[in-house]
């Protein structure tokens, strides 16, 4: 019988391999494993090789037998798998499981092209473009990808990104009067905080910081994260809103924030788009990474608001009652020990992936959800917050989740891409830090004043309405914002804008 030639190929190095013949006798299948490993050693001069991946990630053990159709192996030193996904019977989506949600709200034909490519990805079953679509650098953001695997460069480096809505007041009306005092009080928000960080991340089940978690923890960062004071101006469900607490005359803090870059760094190194199947080894320890920094990005969503409650209830010089009145003082928060009372209503992830049954055709299959910049429908009402000019809203997810994948969009999306802004006309800085709402804007850095202006952002009203006409959400609360605050210290930028 003829010999079967096999390609054995370097995994972190995937530009050198070699052919073994491999006889057709029982004999020549016994130790398979160990051959290889002993071939690559001495072919590669590599006597670290530990591990021999079939193509997908699976491991081939002693015990088990080549596969018939395998005619490729990659040897490894104990690094992720690296190598080209499992071949699928079916290559990506079915055109109409490419959906794009939007009538009202504009779409970019690059966003669009963007999605379709990633629609033809193996693997990718259902591809889900939100009204807030736009393009990224290489993925589009505002949509849902579900497949058989997972692709963390679908996700990105900022995973755990994300909102959080907490009751700052309960008397509101002296704040909104007053917006450029009560921005004036929003002071060291972009310094590294000097609380105990690893006491308040083991709080999350995050074990131990690190140098990353010193100088970030607690801060706002840039780009399109923000903090934002904010009220009521609008209850139209309110059933709901009572639910959760909300009313007219309170206060209100919206805020985002993320990690992830090291995270896609590791996994990007041999492949800049990696896939790892569903029965890859390496599935639970992308997992483990991505569930951490989603507990991080928590974590510092919740520090972020209490050093913005420290900056305003916590200042000497204001007059009594002016903007509330704090059952619990921080002094008595600080003194107990204890993390302070957040008053935390909602807590949602945008970039993330989780795992959802999603019906296709007659069948029902268990898919990986990837959201890049897109809301979680299954976990009760959610933000999406407008541009600094515009108003935000609290949705209630409606309908089964099958046609958007679970899925709603983050906020408004940008119309207008960064470097496009600082070809405009330009405009007096006065004009960018007080909004037509009447509200005030933090940012000293001059750059991001103008990338971040209202007019870079789709209208987030067409992009609700563009929701509601599919029958995926509906209103329960509209914001007005009061202070939004980016960056207070000029030349404080950091590399995570999306």
């Amino acid at each position: 019988m003829p010999s079967r030639a096999l390609t054995v190929t370097l995994n972190y190095d995937q530009s050198r391999k070699f052919v073994l013949l491999l006889a057709a006798t029982p004999d020549a299948r016994k130790n398979l494993n160990e051959r290889i490993l002993r071939e690559g050693k001495n072919k590669f001069r590599a006597k670290a090789l530990t591990s021999v991946f079939l193509q997908g990630g699976l491991l081939l053990d002693d015990q088990d037998e080549l596969p018939e159709d395998a005619t490729q192996v990659w040897v490894s030193k104990g690094e992720p798998y690296a190598g080209p996904p499992k071949p699928t019977d079916n290559e990506g989506c079915r055109p109409e499981d490419v959906r794009i949600i939007g009538s009202k709200s504009f779409i970019d034909d690059k966003a669009v092209k963007q999605l379709t490519k990633v629609a033809n990805l193996p693997g990718v079953r259902v591809a889900v473009g939100m009204p807030d679509l736009h393009p990224g650098s290489r993925f589009p953001i505002g949509c849902a990808i579900a497949s058989e695997g997972i692709y963390p460069a679908l996700i990105g480096s900022d995973i755990g990104c994300g909102i959080a809505l907490y009751r700052l007041s309960s008397s509101a009306s002296r704040a909104k009067s007053n917006p450029k005092r009560l921005a004036s009080l929003l002071r060291g928000l972009d310094d590294p905080w000097s609380g105990p960080v690893s006491e308040w991340l083991a709080h999350y089940d995050i074990a131990q910081s690190s140098e990353f978690d010193k100088a970030n923890l607690g801060t706002v960062g840039s780009g399109n994260h923000f903090a934002e004071i904010c009220a009521p101006d609008k209850i139209l469900d309110a059933s709901v809103a009572a639910s959760l607490n909300i009313d007219e005359d309170a206060l209100y803090l919206l805020g985002s924030r993320g990690l992830g870059a090291s995270i896609l760094e590791r996994e990007t190194i041999h492949d800049s788009n990696p896939y790892i199947p569903p029965d890859s080894p390496h599935l639970s320890e992308y997992l483990a990474d991505h569930d951490y920094a989603v507990r991080w990005a928590v974590a510092n969503r919740d520090l972020v608001a209490r050093r913005i409650k420290e900056c305003i209830f916590a200042t000497s010089d204001l007059p009594n009652n002016y903007i509330l009145d704090e059952e619990e003082t921080l002094q008595q928060q600080q003194q107990s020990g204890m993390l302070p009372s957040l008053n935390k209503i909602i807590d949602v992830t945008h970039n993330s992936v989780t795992q959802h049954s999603l019906e296709l055709g007659t069948e029902s299959r268990e898919l990986w959800v990837h959201r890049k910049g897109a809301a979680p429908a299954d976990k009760g009402v959610v933000p999406c917050p407008g541009s600094r000019g515009d108003m935000s809203w609290l949705l209630q997810p409606t309908g089964d989740g099958q046609f958007n994948a679970h899925s709603l969009a983050h906020g408004a999306g940008r119309r207008h891409g960064r470097q496009a802004l600082h070809t405009w006309t330009k405009i007096h800085k006065s004009t960018l830090t007080t909004t037509s709402l009447d509200s005030e804007v933090v940012c000293m850095d001059p750059d991001l004043l103008i990338e971040e202006r209202p007019e870079a952002y789709k209208d987030v009203q067409c992009v609700v309405e563009d929701m509601e006409d599919k029958e995926m959400c509906r209103g329960v609360v509209v914001f007005r914002p009061v202070v939004t605050y980016k960056v207070r210290e000029a030349g404080v930028r950091r590399n995570d804008k999306s």
